[in-house]
């Protein structure tokens, strides 16, 4: 019985490690997940497929409804979804501006037609089966008037910001001379074009409390603000009382750091007190001048020459001889004694 146990377990670790080392060394398969169509030449064609599911002809896309459906969607991206575009323009104002000939009678807005979403990690399908959803939007995408179109996408964090503007053109290409009337208004509309978008601000300097305000130029967004003050632009929105869908405006002058409120005040400088020297009281003022030492200038002694006339010369010549006699006769003395 032992042995059967035995051989039992034998065989069970032998058949465990032929297991595990078939698992090492099998290669790892990965699987490669669908990617999300999010572009806009995508979002065209899905627009594009629909339409050829309709029987109706595919449309033309067209580099200034491109640029106009892109500044639109990096626009919304920053100030909310919404068709007023930069200056309160609408979508055949910017197609006018931008100089698309549009077709239609401008009073009316012309053959022009937009369509808006945004979502979360929202794709091109998603848009295009929303946008089935009502008749005005599928208006825009199965339109037999329409020929042209332009789409654009921005994403910021995940979040997919979708614009489409399909129109017609004039049948000679060439805009319209006329003026562009709103409907009920006898003046001339004011078109404003938005300028192309900014890539840096320049920050403000701080007033003395510490409050900073900034003045909205041209083609600035709330996105490049809020990155140029190293802010979040939900934190400008609540700062100035703005809504979620609210643009902001060229010299438009927004509140970006609330200060304290103080000022503060610059103390003169207190100046030192001057030190002064009481002469201590005296018997006598002695004068504060300075002592003078007189140096005695030593005087040069004249020599004495002996001058020597040719008649003394005997008598001094004799008495010279006379001296070293004498001065031999002491040495003799002093070495006999």
């Amino acid at each position: 019985m032992r042995k059967i146990a035995t051989l039992f377990l034998l065989v069970s670790f032998g058949l465990l490690a032929f297991t595990s080392a078939r698992a090492e060394s099998a290669p790892f398969i990965a699987v490669d997940r669908p990617r999300v169509a999010t572009d806009a030449y995508s979002l065209i064609a899905e627009v594009n497929a629909l339409r050829a599911a309709n029987g109706l002809a595919p449309y033309s896309s067209n580099s200034i409804l491109m640029g106009i459906a892109q500044q639109h969607a990096e626009f919304m991206a920053v100030n909310g979804v919404s068709h007023t575009g930069y200056s309160g323009t609408r979508p055949y104002q910017r197609a006018l501006n931008a100089g698309y000939p549009l077709a239609g009678d401008l009073s009316l807005g012309g053959f022009i037609s937009e369509n808006i979403t945004a979502g979360n990690n929202k794709s091109v399908q998603d848009a295009v089966r929303q946008w089935q959803g009502d008749a005005p939007h599928l208006n825009t995408m199965l339109s037999p008037n329409l020929t042209e179109i332009g789409a654009g996408v921005a994403i910021v964090d995940g979040y997919v910001y979708y614009v489409i503007d399909a129109a017609r053109p004039t049948a000679d290409g060439q805009p319209q001379m006329v003026n562009t009337l709103a409907p009920g208004q006898s003046a001339p509309t004011l078109v404003v074009y938005a300028p192309p978008l900014a890539s840096t601000a320049i920050p403000n300097t701080p007033m003395p409390d510490g409050t900073i305000y900034h003045i909205v130029q041209p083609g600035e967004t709330l996105w490049l603000i809020a990155i140029t003050y190293n802010l979040k632009v939900a934190d400008i929105r609540q700062l100035n009382g703005m809504s979620e869908a609210e643009a902001i405006y060229p010299n438009e002058k927004l509140l970006i750091v609330k200060g304290t409120g103080i000022i503060p005040s610059l103390e003169p400088a207190t100046p030192s007190p001057m030190v002064s020297l009481t002469p201590l009281p005296s018997s006598t003022l002695q004068p504060l001048l300075p002592t003078l030492t007189l140096i005695p200038t030593l005087t040069a002694t004249p020599e004495v020459l002996l001058v020597i006339t040719r008649e003394d010369g005997p008598l001094v010549l004799g008495g010279i001889l006379l001296a070293a006699l004498v001065l031999t006769f002491v040495l003799a003395r002093s070495r006999r004694v």
